[in-house]
């Protein structure tokens, strides 16, 4: 695990909390999801330039920090031995 992935990340926002899962990457989408509803209570606007509230985030808005962690994720995890480290 990488010094970045060691890290915790937040996974609160206004009206959702979530719990982590112990894989970074997915963790870091839910992290997305939780800044981003905490940036906007409203998903119809997850599509403004916003700065990102954490610097793990990729893009400009919180339509893209989900996104952009979800590829990377599926990167990540669609290897044979990360797939097998998981459990997967």
């Amino acid at each position: 695990m990488s010094e970045e992935a060691e890290k915790p990340l937040n996974l609160s926002g206004y009206y959702i909390d979530f719990e982590p899962t112990g894989v970074f990457e997915i963790d870091l989408i839910l992290s997305a999801v939780a800044r981003a509803g905490k940036a906007y209570h409203s998903t119809e606007d997850w599509d403004e330039e916003t700065p990102p509230y954490d610097h793990r985030f990729k893009g400009n808005t919180p339509l893209d920090w989900i996104q952009n962690a979800a590829n990377d994720a599926a990167a990540a995890l669609s290897t044979p031995d990360r797939m097998k480290e998981e459990g997967l």
